[in-house]
């Protein structure tokens, strides 16, 4: 499981990263620095690419 999120997240914040990282030590996390709940909209080069590395290690 890839989880990726903005660093702004006042959604889901980013002191919860650790926490999943904890409770699924499998599942990789990505945090985009700069970015708010929508990181494939403000950052859409390095969330394509971060999830295509992810895809290509999974397949």
């Amino acid at each position: 499981m890839l989880r990726l999120y903005g660093y702004l997240d006042g959604l889901v914040p980013r002191k919860v990263v650790p926490l999943v990282d904890e409770l699924s030590p499998a599942s990789q996390s990505m945090v985009f620095a700069g970015a708010a709940p929508a990181p494939f909209i403000s950052h859409p080069a390095p969330f394509s690419q971060a999830l295509c590395d992810f895809t290509q290690r999974v397949s």
